[in-house]
């Protein structure tokens, strides 16, 4: 599908400079962005490097640009003050739900479908998949063959799951994410368009949810096992053989690497990169990227071994605050 950029112009009161005639195939983070894409540069960050992103299009403020063969979509306004208006147009649109099994939905060989479940438009579901009851599948979604999806679980619209996944009671796939902004003084929902992609051998816990991405995907790799009651936030990106436990937060557009645990009720913040080969202990809060090959632990975070003194420390302050005392005691008696 292609929009064309005179339509976005008009929909957003923006002036073109450039192609007036170019068309895009749609909406997509600033550095994951195609040739042919439409992305947005908000803040110096992004205005900064226009020439590391490949979109041929880029909404931009009214300042000096660079002639560097883009097309620029000029507001007058901050640009992600337009966010909902931008992503509503290129939200994909749902067919109406009319049958429990959708008769577009594709089903493989020696699958066990249990009752009340609502399986969508379009969705393609693997050989020997296993699906519980009361679950509800979206319009869209594809499912790799061997999962197991236990009772109660919702997987949204157009998310793709690989082979050999196993979703506990409860989860929520592809719910939207936690995007919202100030428009004249409101707070106002921007429409999440992007989805989940959860690869093979992963394993989601009971009641844990991952948001869809605002604009691209949120991504969990290959052989990743996340425990109960865990929140994966929109855009995250979750690596290979990681192990999440109950409890952990993660906060939107966060990349983990390879092999890293997460222990539980651990806290990430926004926009961080924690590297591979990392572990960060229970009830941790993580403020800044973590390099590869660290134990931490603490809030702030500093490595595991500095925390356990600090904590050995800590025990001792009312006996040093005491003998502090006694000291300004008595040199106040001389």
């Amino acid at each position: 599908m292609s929009y064309k950029i005179s339509d976005l112009a008009n929909l957003l009161g923006c002036e073109i400079k450039g192609d007036l005639s170019l068309e895009v195939s749609g909406l997509a983070p600033f550095f994951q962005a195609q040739e042919d894409s439409l992305t947005f540069a908000s803040d110096e960050k992004f205005l900064k490097k226009l020439n590391e992103t490949k979109a041929i299009a880029v909404i931009v403020p009214d300042i000096s640009l660079p002639e560097i063969g883009k097309t620029y979509l000029v507001v007058k306004e901050n640009p992600r003050l337009l966010m909902p208006k931008l992503l509503g147009f290129f939200k994909r649109k749902t067919k109406k739900m009319e049958k429990m099994i959708e008769d577009s939905a594709t089903i493989g060989d020696n699958c066990e479908i249990a009752p009340n479940v609502y399986i969508g438009h379009d969705v393609k579901i693997g050989n020997n998949v296993k699906i519980y009851p009361n679950v509800t599948i979206s319009e869209g979604v594809e499912i790799g063959e061997g999962t197991v999806i236990y009772s109660n679980v919702t997987i949204r619209e157009f998310v793709k799951i690989g082979r050999n996944c196993v979703f506990q009671p409860g989860a929520v796939i592809g719910s939207d994410g936690f995007g919202f902004i100030k428009v004249g003084g409101n707070n106002t929902k921007i429409d999440q368009i992007g989805s989940v992609v959860i690869e093979d051998e992963v394993e989601i816990g009971a009641n844990t949810t991952v948001d869809r991405g605002a604009i691209g995907d949120t991504i969990i790799k290959k052989y990743t096992k996340i425990d109960n009651l865990v929140q994966i936030a929109h855009n995250d990106i979750i690596g290979e053989n990681c192990l999440i436990i109950s409890q952990v937060g993660i906060a939107g557009s966060v990349e983990v690497g390879n092999n890293t645990t997460l222990a539980g009720q651990v806290g990430v913040a926004g926009h961080l990169k924690i590297g591979s080969n990392v572990t960060v202990a229970a009830k941790s809060g993580i403020m800044g990227n973590v390099e590869d090959n660290q134990v931490m632990s603490g809030y702030p975070l500093v490595s595991h071994r500095d925390d356990l003194k600090i904590k050995a420390t800590l025990r001792k302050l009312p006996d040093m605050a005491k003998k502090l005392k006694e000291l300004e005691k008595k040199i106040m008696e001389k």
